[in-house]
């Protein structure tokens, strides 16, 4: 499919419109791999199909992914209003121009059971670990370890949680 009908579908599924509870089922018709018991409420952005939601995933409004690399998100995640997943970001050029053209993409990837709260945004190369929550406004700079709160700019880990 190409880059504008891609950007027509997501304008469509992203629509209040479209139920909550047809939106999974809509998406894998149109090839997105997206596990059964799995709801994205409207107001996300999905910027192309390089996204693979596990079984029984929530993400609620507002959810913004770049489309620039690969994001995985595992089983029973649950991810806040207006979360960002940036999976592409740029070297720092010269004076004349700081922002180099060329991106660097790199994957991101949820596993099993995490909490990403409000706001949080998630940048490139990025795993946070199984049973992991990030607290809401947090910026996630570097992979998690298995199960702990994470919180600020950048998120550092404040708290161990049990497994």
């Amino acid at each position: 499919m190409s880059d504008y009908l891609h950007r027509v579908g997501d304008a469509i599924l992203q629509s209040a419109v479209v139920p909550a509870s047809l939106r999974g089922r809509l998406m894998r018709r149109l090839g997105y791999e997206i596990g059964y018991g799995s709801v994205l409420w409207s107001g996300a952005s999905l910027r192309s199909k390089r996204i693979s939601f596990g079984t029984q995933v929530f993400i609620n409004v507002g959810f913004f992914y770049d489309g620039a690399d690969e994001v995985v998100i595992c089983d029973n995640v649950r991810i806040g209003q207006f979360v960002r997943l940036i999976t592409a970001t740029h070297e720092i050029g010269p004076g004349t121009q700081r922002c180099t053209v060329a991106a660097i993409t790199k994957p991101i990837r949820i596993e099993d059971g995490c909490w990403l709260g409000s706001a949080c945004t998630i940048l490139p190369g990025v795993t946070i670990e199984r049973g992991c929550v990030i607290a809401a406004g947090s910026v996630v700079t570097k992979s998690t370890q298995a199960h702990g709160l994470y919180a600020g700019t950048p998120a550092r880990r404040i708290k161990d949680l049990p497994p």
